[in-house]
């Protein structure tokens, strides 16, 4: 692409986002939006709350142990996110999410989620709930999506039987068709097809989530959405070309 097209290009997306811009949902969901509360200003003491949604403290670096097999594998990872997720009826579940991988750990990343090798930028993590229930699994390859990249910011949540897949955002309302590969601005939840919630990571975020699901769903969805709010915007670093 010519640097005349390119320059063109960055002035419409700035003159765009100059509008109260809103992030195009699917209008199959069946969800109201939640505005998120405590993403911006101070990480110390964190917690970020959005409808019947809220967490503890956020801890970052991993201040205490985990045990479970999926952080045991990446501990490498220089990007480390924790912390407890509270969702409707009591429920909570305790989630640790990673990113920044090690270029050593990136065979571990394919062998654990059985995901293509042409991607090396991730963000992941563990959903872990009540004694007896089985584990969540989390990954979300590109998730930045970046300027025209080739390969879509998408992934999944999974706990062996179930799968809960993930969508990249990349369209905002009013926003013309061309304009739709500049990035991402959030990211949808799909289960058998059906959209079933939705992130928004413009300014300080919006959550959707279909009422209709059972409360264990729901406050995975939440898990992983607030996750998506709390990361960096930084590629992966430490990262050597594969052989």
């Amino acid at each position: 692409m010519k640097p005349a097209t390119i320059f063109t290009l960055l002035v419409l997306t700035s003159l765009f986002a100059c509008r109260t811009a809103e992030i195009a949902i699917d209008p199959a969901l069946t969800a109201d939006a939640m505005t998120v509360k405590g993403r911006n200003g101070l990480q110390i003491g964190q917690v970020i709350r959005y409808g019947e949604y809220s967490t503890d403290k956020v801890r970052r670096g991993w201040t205490k142990g985990y045990d479970v097999p999926f952080i045991l594998r990446f501990r490498g990872a220089k990007e480390k996110l924790s912390f407890t997720q509270f969702g409707p009826g009591g429920t909570q579940a305790e989630v640790a999410c990673v990113s920044k991988f090690k270029s050593t750990e990136i065979q571990l990343v394919y062998d654990f989620f059985n995901v293509p090798v042409d991607y090396q930028n991730f963000f992941a993590g563990n959903i872990s709930l009540r004694a007896g229930r089985a584990n969540w699994d989390f990954i979300l390859h590109n998730p930045n999506g970046d300027f025209m990249r080739e390969y879509a910011s998408a992934g999944f949540v999974r706990n062996g039987a179930q799968r809960i897949d993930i969508e990249a955002i990349r369209g905002l309302k009013g926003q013309p068709d061309w304009m739709k590969q500049l990035a991402v601005y959030g990211h949808e939840f799909r289960i058998d097809g059906k959209i079933v919630g939705a992130v928004s990571v413009m300014n300080k975020g919006k959550v959707w989530i279909d009422p209709q699901l059972d409360v264990e769903t729901r406050t995975v969805i939440a898990a992983v959405a607030t996750g998506l709010l709390l990361r960096t915007d930084v590629e992966s670093v430490d990262m050597q070309p594969l052989r």
